[in-house]
């Protein structure tokens, strides 16, 4: 068996190792009187899980005790099962454990006045909460639409500026990794105005590629198309060539949703910072 074939097959198995491990988590932590409850977000929190999705785990502690959680959250990790690696810092209340089996578990320790309700909250899973105190919260979070706001749209339309011209500069500069990574942002940029053209909720964090492609993907295939085609290669032509494309769609984008959100496109200042670049 090549190790391609050994990684498949161990991949087929990973939700029921998942499983496990999650049993082993919800074990230790419930029999803890300090932990007053424990949900899941994520895609496993709202049923669109696969073989690759993490455990997004939070665990809310009594007050007094969070420090002591987040001094410890390196050692209680290990408890659950055998890690090849940590991410995280030690102050920080997040930690991301990655496991032997394949399995990563991201990892955050809240007390109770840390949770509103939100449209991040929405879709959340309660997994333990003998005090009643996260389902008022999930109940709450369930009534949250999403919708654009001005704010969203000055920030959006700023950074989409922001980034191309610092693509610019780095190709003019001869620095092509850096280039590319700043157009990676730009088109990041327009999935994302995608979604607010559409009135979805992205549910990712800001840059992060997740459910812009594949089976959680909301985009169209002429917008999934349109991505791909603004891939480029080293040579500054090809990535000016890329943002000059990106550009006309993020003016359409910039006029549609200023619109929809009663505010000023600002259509001369983006004319003529695009001006500069292309």
């Amino acid at each position: 068996m090549t190790n391609e074939e050994k990684n498949l097959q161990r991949d087929s198995q990973l939700p029921e190792v998942r499983r496990q491990l999650l049993d082993r988590i919800r074990q230790d932590l419930e029999q803890d009187s300090d932990v007053l409850a424990i949900y899941l977000a994520g895609s496993l929190a709202k049923g669109n899980a696969d073989s690759y999705s993490d455990i997004d785990l939070h665990t809310v502690v009594k007050p007094e005790k969070l420090e002591g959680f987040i001094a410890d959250k390196f050692g209680r990790a290990g408890k659950w099962g055998n890690v090849l690696f940590f991410e995280g810092i030690a102050a920080s209340p997040v930690i991301v454990s990655h496991y032997d089996c394949f399995v990563k578990v991201d990892s955050w320790y809240h007390t109770a006045d840390d949770l509103k309700p939100s449209i991040w909250m929405k879709g959340m899973k309660i997994l333990y909460d003998p005090h009643s105190i996260l389902e008022p919260i999930r109940q709450l979070s369930e009534e949250a639409v999403y919708k654009i706001t001005p704010a969203e749209v000055e920030f959006w339309r700023t950074k989409m500026l922001a980034f191309i011209h610092e693509t610019y500069r780095a190709a003019r500069r001869g620095e092509p990794y850096y280039a590319l990574a700043n157009l990676d942002s730009v088109r990041w940029l327009t999935a994302y105005g995608w979604y607010m053209e559409m009135g979805r909720h992205l549910d990712s964090p800001y840059q992060v590629w997740s459910k812009i492609e594949g089976s959680r993907s909301r985009l169209t295939e002429d917008q999934l198309e349109r991505l791909a085609s603004w891939e480029a290669g080293r040579h500054p032509s090809s990535i000016l060539t890329a943002l000059e494309s990106i550009s006309t769609e993020f003016t359409r984008l910039n006029k549609t949703m200023s619109e929809r959100v009663g505010m000023d496109d600002n259509s001369e200042i983006v004319s003529r910072a695009l001006a500069l670049v292309l």
